[in-house]
């Protein structure tokens, strides 16, 4: 059993580590292997891992295939699509994930041909009212999904995997083809979510209470999932695996109770697992078979299958099964957090009842949990966020980049409360939608009984902390050390923790000063942002853009600089007031407190940006070559241009040039007629209207870096500017090609590293030419 769990399990997961999908005749020869070593030696593990192996190559296969059949580049189509989510209707929407119907253009040799196994991400401002199951009649532009590749930050294209979600979909607004609503029919979701909604639509945590009945967290606002992160109590809040466990001991409970009025057949024994599925199934129905919920439902069916017919199993041996048959399901949850998380969580929940056998003689863990006497409830309680507290570090910082250090004192209430009296409450109210008084006083009983937890997890805030890779080794460390004090006697292994004490000591000394420094562009879309990071120490160049519900500043820069353990900026420079080079600026100056603020306009708190100025910092001196004078608003032409180098003068030098123009160039140079660089970031994303052939023979770089997006509207870099390097024999990058790139300068070398073609090579990366 151990051998076949673990071998599907691992199988699965090896897709994780393909940078490309083998031909199928390497997996042909390694079933073929396998069962010639199955029947001679009777080892499953190989034979179950090359199945799983190869099915999940198979799974990957048919995804890019469809993927293929839409466009890379922006393609005018005209199709079907069919709204696959639920929708608040209180709530403007813009992304929403669709399944496509057909295609309205079939003969057009220039329309893809999809149907119904496609799916897509639709963007749709301004979208009129939609319901689930909706059949709507669309002009879009189509698209694969092209995301931004940094070293952290949110990751568009392994969302779309996770979500099997193959390409985007900009809806286009043309009078000669209107959006059409087609004839179809309203899903019972849709329709159960509604007449939720009518119930709550007035009560302060509707936000809450939609996410915990249907899983649709589209209601909460951004202070409500800071509130949930610092606190720790996310998962609470949403349909999770608890939850499921819950809808599936009430109806255990109340199969149960009919069993008592039915008579002593052999077949009623199984009525208390089939009630108590149907609850739970309906549950998960509900909250849409999300990954949690269905790790959640097949471990129902095994405990309720287990306990009616008195078999026993390990506890690790229902953790595997449920893995197995969960990627065997979804090969692509390995994608998605929650997948991690729910049975991460899980197997620490799993090692703290064996070690609660191994201390108590065998009593079982959840024997003492059932007790009167509360002081033990608490106590296993308390023990139970500490052991997820420590053995949850690391798929929190592999996952979100920090830890909730209030996260037990949190949930030592709230699980409680919600387990016991809100989730209740919430699955009663659903099983009485139609009875609109008893409904309705459910909803409000819920809606009371949040108002302790969601006004205590205000007073958390701040008690999220960031963990930096730098911490890696501690946090391992700290493990290692936790579960050995819970397994191991101190008194018999001594060695073992003074080794951990003196490795540990001497992960303390600091760490000599480093003579190299690193430049890294990030991959922002359309835009800029740099980094110069030198001794755990950083400067940054531009902020990126901004738009209405987000920045590229809070999910790139700041998840970046926290990766890198990076509380504070030394210098904030921003070359000009155009959006998608300072849109961030004020996200930065909150978050991060820079010492030195640079403009070359006349802004409060910033310093002049100005040729003439000059600074030090960690070696490396910093001068400014352009514009001659700060301005009221700085435009294209009165960018901050600066130069970086070593503070000897030796070694390879950084053009940063912003946005200028062909104008701006001849002037700079004319007052510095000898500047050169070995890099230069290219001006104006590579535009027309700079990079001259004076500026590129005068600066003389072996290597130009564009920081473009992959789709833009102004088709940057242009074709003329990239071939005017090129056929200098400088080498070329792009972030809307290369991801972010990373540019290492020691000594008198450097090396470059981009993102998508190295660190974040992965099969399902579109390949961008």
């Amino acid at each position: 059993m151990l051998q076949i769990a673990l071998g599907i399990a691992i199988g699965f997961y090896s897709l994780h580590w393909l940078s490309f999908l083998p031909p199928y005749w390497w997996y042909m020869t390694a079933i073929i292997v396998s069962l010639v070593i199955f029947y001679y030696c009777k080892n499953h593990f190989l034979f179950w891992f090359s199945i799983s192996a190869f099915l999940a190559v198979l799974c990957a296969e048919q995804y890019l295939k469809k993927v293929e059949d839409i466009p890379l580049n922006r393609t005018n189509l005209t199709i079907n699509v069919r709204i696959s989510a639920v929708i608040n209707k209180n709530i403007p929407i813009s992304n929403i994930e669709v399944e496509v119907v057909d295609n309205y253009f079939h003969s057009s040799p220039n329309n893809p041909v999809l149907d119904g196994s496609h799916k897509l991400l639709l963007i749709w401002p301004d979208a009129p009212t939609l319901k689930q199951g909706q059949i709507w009649h669309l002009p879009v532009k189509l698209s694969r999904i092209v995301g931004r590749v940094n070293q952290a930050g949110f990751d568009a294209e392994r969302y779309a995997v996770s979500r099997n979600v193959h390409g985007k979909a900009v809806v286009r607004h043309r009078l000669s083809s209107l959006p059409l609503l087609l004839p179809s029919r309203i899903t019972w979701r849709q329709r159960l979510y509604d007449k939720a909604l009518s119930y709550v639509e007035n009560m302060p945590n509707k936000a809450y209470l939609l996410a915990l009945a249907f899983g649709d967290r589209s209601g909460l606002k951004k202070v409500d999932w800071l509130h949930l992160r610092d606190s720790g109590t996310a998962h609470l809040l949403a349909i999770s695996g608890l939850h499921i466990a819950l809808a599936m001991l009430l109806g255990w409970q109340i199969g149960q109770k009919c069993k008592l009025f039915l008579p002593q057949k052999s077949y009623f024994i199984w009525l208390p697992m089939m009630t108590g599925l149907c609850i739970a199934f309906s549950y998960a129905w509900l909250s849409g078979f999300t990954t949690p919920t269905i790790r959640a439902l097949i471990m129902c069916i095994f405990v309720g299958i287990l306990t009616t017919t008195d078999v026993y199993w390990r506890h690790w041996q229902l953790l595997l099964t449920a893995l197995a048959l969960s990627l065997f399901i979804n090969p692509f949850s390995i994608y998605s957090a929650s997948f991690w998380l729910s049975f991460y969580a899980v197997g620490v929940l799993i090692l703290f009842t064996l070690s609660q056998r191994y201390f108590t003689g065998g009593v079982v863990f959840d024997n003492s949990i059932s007790s009167n006497n509360l002081k033990v409830f608490l106590l296993q309680l308390a023990k139970i966020q500490l052991w997820l507290l420590v053995l949850m570090l690391p798929i929190q910082w592999l996952w979100f980049g920090g830890i909730s250090l209030a996260a037990p004192i949190a949930n030592i209430v709230a699980v409680p409360l919600v387990s016991t009296i809100t989730v209740p409450l919430v699955l009663l109210a659903l099983l009485t939608l139609w009875f609109p008084p008893v409904s309705s006083l459910l909803w409000q009983c819920a809606d009371w009984s949040l108002i302790p937890i969601i006004e205590g997890i205000q007073w958390l805030e701040g008690a999220w902390y960031p963990l930096s890779v730098k911490l890696t080794p501690l946090l391992w460390g700290i493990i290692i050390v936790f579960v050995a004090l819970m397994l191991l006697p101190l008194s018999s292994f001594k060695w073992l923790y003074s080794s951990v004490v003196v490795i540990t000591l001497c992960w303390f000394i600091k760490e000599p000063v480093k003579p190299h420094w690193k430049m890294l562009v990030l991959d922002v879309g359309h835009g800029l942002a740099v980094l110069i990071i030198k001794n755990n120490k950083a400067v940054l160049y531009d902020t990126g853009n901004r738009w209405e519900d987000r920045a590229v500043a809070e999910t790139t820069i700041l998840p970046i600089l926290a990766q890198l353990g990076i509380k504070q900026l030394d210098f904030l420079i921003i070359s000009h007031d155009d959006s998608d080079h300072a849109g961030g600026k004020t996200l930065i100056t909150e978050k991060l407190s820079p010492q030195y603020k640079y403009s070359s306009n006349f802004e409060q708190g910033y310093l002049p940006c100005q040729k003439g100025q000059a600074w030090h910092w960690q070696g490396l001196t910093f001068t400014i070559q352009w514009p001659l004078q700060r301005v009221s608003y700085a435009r294209n032409p009165h960018s901050c241009v600066i130069h970086v180098q070593n503070s000897d003068l030796q070694g390879p030098s950084v053009l940063l040039t912003g946005d200028i123009d062909a104008i701006a160039e001849l002037m700079m140079l004319k007052s510095a007629p000898t500047l050169n660089a070995d890099i230069v970031l290219v001006p104006h994303h590579g535009s027309k209207t700079s990079s001259t052939h004076t500026f590129i023979d005068t600066i003389k770089p072996s290597l130009a870096i564009a920081s473009t997006s992959f789709y833009n509207a102004w088709s940057l870099p242009a074709k003329s500017i990239q071939a005017r390097y090129q056929d200098r024999g400088i080498k070329w990058l792009s972030t809307g090609n290369a991801g972010q790139i990373s540019v290492t300068i020691n000594g008198r070398n450097y090396q470059v590293i981009t993102e998508r073609q190295h660190k974040a090579t992965q099969w399902y990366r579109p390949i961008l030419l």
